[in-house]
């Protein structure tokens, strides 16, 4: 799953779905290898069926996210989707400090549970206990409602943050994609301390 953040716009991208233009992206063209060991990084896959009462004590919202986006809650800048509804891509404030610790504590997991009767995968975007704070919104994508995405909103400004993605579209979100770390860094301090001690900014 690529996720790209470049440090000095401070903003990062999430892409969901694969698509041609991922292709371009490689690890050895990523600063997150000034702070970790590339070989080591993963989206670990837990089977934890009992995640599925954590979902069900989240306030399940009836229209779909293209219906309330806009009305229920505000965008924090600007996530695709397909013709049908369906998130290829979710748009985020992101600085490397942010990123990398996203990344250390392993914040984006793949976990298979049961919820609703179905099985579903839930890719978790950010800290466990932020993602399953029993004040955020689950929200379908569709009137199918076989993927949903996990909202924290803020209650003073209305601004959505997507904490996770719920799918039972393996066709739409490839399992082996989703666990496939790629994570972009660009613009890093250190790529940038780096450069000055050697006189080459």
């Amino acid at each position: 799953m690529l996720i790209t953040c470049d440090n000095h716009m401070q903003m990062g991208y999430i892409y969901l779905m694969p698509n041609d233009s991922i292709e371009e992206y490689t690890l050895d063209k990523s600063e997150i290898g000034l702070f970790y060991d590339v070989s080591s990084l993963s989206i670990p896959r837990i089977k934890w069926n009992s995640m599925g009462q954590s979902l069900s004590q989240m306030r399940l919202a009836t229209k779909t996210y293209r219906e309330a986006v806009d009305k229920a809650f505000h965008c924090e800048f600007w996530n695709d989707l397909d013709q049908e509804g369906y998130m290829m891509g979710i748009e985020l404030y992101l600085t490397e400090d942010m990123f990398l610790t996203l990344v250390a504590h392993q914040a984006f997991k793949l976990y298979d549970t049961r919820w609703r009767n179905q099985d579903f995968r839930v890719l978790t975007l950010d800290a466990y206990h932020d993602v399953f704070n029993k004040n955020n919104i689950i929200y379908p994508l569709t009137a199918a409602k076989d993927v949903f995405v996990i909202l924290a909103i803020d209650p003073s400004t209305k601004i959505s943050k997507i904490m996770a993605l719920i799918s039972s579209r393996d066709d739409l979100y490839p399992i082996d994609y989703l666990r496939n770390p790629l994570f972009m860094l660009a613009n890093s301090s250190r790529y940038y301390n780096e450069n000055e001690s050697l006189g080459m900014t």
